[in-house]
Parts: structure tokens; sequence; C-alpha cells
């Protein structure tokens, strides 16, 4: 291999490569045998053009990678377990102290052109203002005891605080390092002053925190996240902040990424909002570095390095996965029902369907690993649908639980699911002018610009029958790696990483929709520039990464 090394950090170029083809052409005309990369796609078809010997991704995931690939053409890819940790467990903490001292509210105050103190009135005003609380003594829970959670627990316990864990998968030797007691969820959410959440993204823990655990919580406790907002009900928590029915909140992670100058707490006093830097430090880049240059020297010392994804392509063996403790899968599906039906009462509500017209999916993920997929079925009217009219079918679309006729439209939610992993709820609605869109086979064009960083495109999809598999085939051809698609005389396909994701794209491409439609009544309908166009799919892709665990 040569030795010569080219840096370029997406920081600094402020680019990174989602297109397979720039991807080639750029490792080609550097010649390079060894990449790494923290958020760079490198798939199928970056792996088989190009004469990489070790592929390498700084992240605790590295869910950018086609490891599947790789392995198959015996390159060794390593990645970066728990790089961040440290970072993340620190900002917590941080958070919990700032929230209670206020000092995001002295910080603003004193920044703000208001600020004067010309009497001794005045200092009192702001005296009082500023009265924060002792985080000694009180109680602290904790939702999710895994590698980041523990480590915040151990950095509470000098403090004095009473912890409080809810963690279904819990390790009892970890409870007992920090001497915390497990609760249910319910009481966690009752009884502690400071909640911080900190369990990964699955279907079991999206919105595990819905707006009943919310409306337990104390009003004067507050709520820290660090891990995803996908595990809150976003909505319910706004509202709550709002209403100061809860003290406040120090968020880190939205649904809606990268943080922009619209989002709703920002505008709340009681909130400190981050974006998305719990792991954002000089430490994390280092610690990841290092590791990578770690396990590239051993792989060329002919040695196995720890932090490889794949060691059976230099000889080694995979660690056996853990048996996954039981879990209640029946409560999952229907938390899981709970927000299909959600999601129907609002298509009727907003007149996306008629009657039956229209079909919502989720997908399912099984104690064994297989997945299932729950479907609307045919002949229900979406404004009275119940958990217990949904159907559980497989990969080919049979029905392994339910009694109705399920949509028969299912394949095409199945072979839209089989290729995109990253997609775990579609909608697919008869909204007005998405039809008649759908009916002029004509896309959303690139007229509101405030469209395309969210949903990427919306193009058409050639006609097909209903429920045919040429018409599922041309669907997921013509949605590609968006989150949109029109299906000729069909109405929209939307997909999301969650429920409430899904169900904001699918208000997004109407909005969209109506608005390009207004527009062409009045003659020519004028695109924004290019560059405009070109730099608002760069953010769509760095949005789509924000919704990967990283």
């Amino acid at each position: 291999m040569k030795d010569e090394v080219i840096y370029e950090s997406w920081r600094d170029t402020k680019n990174l490569y989602f297109n397979d083809e720039d991807l080639i052409a750029k490792i080609k005309n550097t010649g390079a045998e060894i990449f790494i990369c923290e958020g760079d796609n490198v798939k199928k078809n970056v792996i088989e053009r190009t004469n990489l010997k070790i592929i390498g991704s700084t992240r605790d995931d590295p869910n950018n990678i086609d490891v599947v690939t790789a392995t198959s053409k015996k390159i060794p890819v390593i990645f970066a377990p728990k790089r961040n940790t440290l970072s993340v467990v620190e900002l917590a903490v941080s958070l919990i102290l700032a929230l209670a001292r206020k000092l995001h509210v002295v910080d603003r105050t004193l920044h703000s052109k208001a600020f004067r103190v010309e009497e001794f009135t005045d200092y009192v005003k702001y005296y009082n203002m500023f009265k924060g609380i002792e985080i000694h003594g009180k109680t602290v829970g904790i939702i999710g005891l895994g590698a980041i959670g523990i480590e915040v627990a151990k950095r509470l316990v000098p403090f004095g605080v009473r912890i409080l864990v809810f963690d279904p998968y819990m390790n009892q030797e970890r409870l007992k390092q920090v001497n915390a007691t497990s609760v249910p969820l319910d009481t966690l959410m009752a009884e502690s002053d400071f909640i911080t959440l900190h369990c990964p993204p699955t279907d079991e823990t999206e919105g595990m925190v819905g707006a009943k655990q919310i409306g337990l919580m104390k009003p004067t406790a507050y709520l820290v996240n660090l891990a995803r907002a996908s595990v809150t009900d976003e909505a319910a928590l706004l509202a709550a902040l709002k209403d100061n029915r809860i003290a406040g909140a120090a968020l880190d992670v939205f649904s809606n990424e990268p943080v922009d100058y619209d989002n709703e707490f920002l505008k709340l006093d009681n909130v400190i909002v981050t974006p998305h830097i719990g792991g954002d430090t000089i430490d994390t880049n280092n610690r990841h570095a290092m590791m990578m240059v770690d396990a590239i020297e051993q792989i060329l010392q002919g040695k196995v390095p720890p932090n490889l994804v794949n060691p059976e392509v230099l000889g080694g063996t995979r660690p056996a996965k853990p048996a996954a403790p039981p879990v209640s899968e029946q409560s999952t599906l229907l938390e899981l029902k709970k927000k299909v039906v959600d999601v129907c009462s609002k298509l009727a509500q907003k007149g996306y369907v008629v009657a039956t017209a229209g079909n919502v999916s989720a997908r399912v993920k099984t104690g064994d690993g297989s997945e299932r997929y729950l479907v609307t079925p045919s002949t229900k009217d979406y404004s009275s649908m119940e958990p217990d009219d949904l159907l559980l079918v497989d990969g080919t679309g049979a029905v392994i639980e339910g009694t109705r006729n399920p949509t028969s439209e299912r394949m095409l939610h199945i072979k839209v699911y089989q290729a995109r992993p990253d997609v775990h709820f579609i909608i697919h609605s008869h909204a007005p002018f998405s039809t008649v869109l759908s009916i002029a086979r004509t896309p959303i064009g690139p007229f509101v610009d405030e469209i395309i960083p969210f949903i990427g495109g919306c193009n058409v999809a050639e006609y097909g029958e209903a429920g045919s598999e040429e018409l599922a085939e041309n669907t997921v051809k013509a949605l590609g790696d968006n989150y949109a698609v029109f299906i000729a005389n069909h109405g929209n396909v939307c997909v999301g990483v969650s429920a409430e994701h899904a169900w904001r794209n699918c208000e997004l491409v109407e909005f969209a929709a109506r608005i390009q439609y207004h527009a062409s009544q009045l003659g020519t309908i004028y695109a924004i520039p290019e560059e405009a166009e070109a730099r608002a799919k760069e953010i769509f892709e760095i949005m789509k990464e924000t919704q990967k665990e990283d």
C-alpha cells in the first residue's frame, strides 16, 4: 500500500458524499486503498467499483457502510464503539446542573437589551428571578441504564441524589454500582425531579414517553433528552412546556433536524436547546481517529483489531450476540397499532382519504429478529378504525394475525420496506392536491424551497393497477431515497422513520402540491435557482443522516 495520507474533513469542506458516482470518482482520483469516513455512504456500488483494502467508519454504529458487500470482498470494516459516550454523558450532567441553576435564564436575561439595574429594586427582581435549586437530595430518573446511562448515574452519585431507573433489560450489577432503584416507567415519571433519557430508538421505545407519562411529571420537574426525539411525544412535551405544566427541559435531539430558526422549542424561555451536539467534542474526534489508526496498524501487522466489524475476513470470529431478554411483543404491537389508528384518524379529519381509500402500515420487528408488517384493512372506514381492525402480515403479504381482509396495496408497502431499511412507517393517501398532480403526472418541482430539505423530492411512479406487483415496483423505483412519491392516479405515498415523521412528510407534500397547483393557475411558474436546489438536496441528505442512530 502507498503511505500517502490525504485528509479532508467534512467540517472544513462542508461536504459529505452521498452520491455513489461522486465518491467513486474521489476514491479513484486519489488512488485511495484505505478510506476512513464519518457520514459518507460507502455502499455496494462504491465497494464493488473501487480497489479499497480497508474501510473505516468513525461511528459507534457503522450503518453508513455496506458491511455485507465489504465482507464478501474480504475487506475489513473498522468502527469506533463508544467514541462519544463520555462527551454525551458530560453534556447530560451539565444540562441537569444548568437547569437546576437556571443558567439559561441568567444568560439570556443578562444578554438581552431589556436588562438594566438602575435601582436596588431592579437587582432584587433579577435576584429573585435567578433563584435555582440544588440537586442534592433530589430524585433523578434515568430511562435506559446502558453504556451512557450508567456513566451518567456514576457522575451523579457524588451529588447525593436518589436515582430511579427504568430499563427492562437492565444489568442488575449496574444497578448496584450506583445504588439505584428499578421502578416502572410511570413511577419514575411521577417521582423524579430530573428525568434524563438514554435509550436507543427502537420500535419498543418509540413514543415511550408520551402525553400520559409527561402528564405524570411534577410541575417542578425537568426533562433532559440526549437520546432521540422519537422516544418522546414531541407535541405533548411542547404543549406541557408552553403551559408551564413542567418546569423545563434541555433538548439535544428533535424530529426535524438540523435545528433551524423555526424550531418551536426555541421560542420557550424554560427550554435549553442544543443542535444535536452530544458527541461534538475535540476528545471524540481524537478518540475515534486513534481507534482508526490503531486498528489499521494492527491489520497491517496481521492482527485482528477489537473494533473490527467483520473479523472473519482476517480469520477471526464474530462474538456471539447475547440472547435478547424476553419482551412483551404484544404490548409493543398494541402501541404500534395505536399509532397507525391515530394516523388513520388524522387522514380522515384532514380529508386525505375518503371512506376506505388509502392505506397505512408500520414495520414490526419481532423477538426472533424476523420482520412483520402491520397494515390497515381494505373495507374499514378510516374515521372509525380501531386497533383490532389492523392485520399483521409477513413478507409475502400472507395474514399472520387479524380477521379482516388486508389492504390490496400491502405488497406496495412491503416492497418499500424491503428496499428501504430506514423506513418504519408508510402512509398512502388520496389527499386532494396530491391526487390532482398524480393524475396530471406532475412531480413536485423545485418551487417551494422549504420542501426539498425535508422530503428530498417527489417524483411520479408510472401507472400500475391497484394491488399489482407492477405498481409496487414502480413505486419503489420512483421513490428512490426520497421520503415521498406520487403514484399515477393514486395520490401520494409518504414514508418516514417513525409515524410522526411519515405524517409530517404527508402534510408537507400536500402543502407543496397545493401551492404548486395554485401557482400554475397564474401561468408560468418559476423554479428556484439550480444552485439553491442543489444546496437544498445536500441539506436533505444531511437531515437523513440525523435520523439514523449515531
